[in-house]
């Protein structure tokens, strides 16, 4: 018990040195930066008016530029501060101007499921992708506490299987390897890492 309380502290100290502030702009009628990737204990300060309210919505919502406020989900005809939770590791969160999302007017949100490399041990498999964003080739790093087989896949935002880059038995330890992505298009993908019966999913975005 004792080790696992030393062990909280230091996350909770990791992550207060990692912590950062974005803003996300108004600039006519889009967002600055549209995109956003950021860790657990940021905090997102996303502006909004009385011409231009927010609202956060689901994906498909999002993907239909429709003005549903996501149950649960937050909206303010003023500037809005989004504090980036542990619960929220792993997701996107997809918002837009209530009066303008119908013409295109979106973010979104992605939050890392961990904040570097050196936490993969967390797990008993895990993986990260860096850089997110890339533009052009990236690495994935690889760490497995015991051997066994692994597959990795990049999917795209309609679950499309874009390609499968691992299908095979792996050995314990930590592995780089470079991610080659140069023939996808720019755009969000979600790459996913199946190890026996359990999956780990992340969000990547081509830049």
């Amino acid at each position: 018990m004792k080790q696992l309380f030393i062990l909280f502290i230091m996350y909770g100290l990791f992550f207060s040195a990692k912590a950062a502030q974005f803003n996300v702009n108004i600039s006519g009628f889009s967002y600055s930066p549209s995109t956003l990737t950021v860790n657990v204990g940021d905090e997102v300060i996303i502006q909004a008016s009385a011409e231009h309210p927010l609202i956060q919505v689901s994906l498909a919502s999002w993907n239909a530029n429709e003005a549903t406020l996501l149950s649960g989900g937050f909206s303010s005809s003023s500037n809005y501060t989004l504090i980036i939770t542990s619960a929220m590791a792993g997701t996107t969160v997809y918002y837009g101007c209530s009066s303008h999302l119908s013409s295109g007017m979106k973010g979104q949100i992605i939050v890392n499921v961990i904040s570097g490399i050196e936490e993969n041990n967390v797990r008993d498999f895990n993986f990260t992708v860096y850089p997110n964003p890339v533009s052009t080739d990236a690495w994935i790093n690889i760490s497995l506490k015991k051997a066994e087989r692994v597959s990795i896949q990049v999917y795209d935002m309609q679950g499309r299987t874009m390609r499968t880059f691992i299908d095979q038995q792996m050995k314990a330890g930590e592995q780089n390897m470079l991610f080659p992505l140069n023939t996808l298009a720019k755009g969000n993908y979600v790459v996913q890492m199946r190890s026996g019966k359990e999956r780990i999913q992340k969000q990547i975005v081509i830049q």
